[in-house]
């Protein structure tokens, strides 16, 4: 389970046919990589990824086609939204997210307001 609430910027490039790249530079990185595991669950964009190795400033995560084919994550996007997944006793502070993708949408128009987007 996630909560939703985003905890680094990391940035996504494929590794294998089996597995994606996450670099996650900075202080919100190191972060979220000093309670890393491998086998741990962290959403990437939104899709819970597991990931297989650790290094020094990223990880990598298996991925597999039926994932590829149903997320964003298999269309050459460069910038990724990263967030661990919700350990028992952690603060929630945000809502339950379980991370699977089950489809993508298509934002037909938007409009910037003073500070977000509708």
């Amino acid at each position: 389970m996630f909560t939703g609430l985003i905890q680094a910027i990391g940035t996504l490039k494929p590794w294998s046919q089996e597995e994606l790249q996450v670099s996650c530079p900075g202080a919100a990185g190191e972060l979220l990589l000093k309670e890393a595991a491998i086998g741990d669950s962290i959403a990437v964009d939104g899709v819970c990824l597991t990931v297989t190795r650790l290094m020094p400033s990223g990880f990598l995560a298996a991925v597999s086609p039926e994932t590829r084919d149903r997320s964003t994550l298999g269309r050459g996007k460069t910038l990724v939204n990263l967030e661990p997944s919700l350990r028992v006793g952690s603060k929630l502070g945000g809502h339950f997210v379980t991370g699977h993708v089950d489809g993508i949408g298509h934002l037909e128009s938007s409009v910037q307001t003073e500070n977000a987007w509708e």
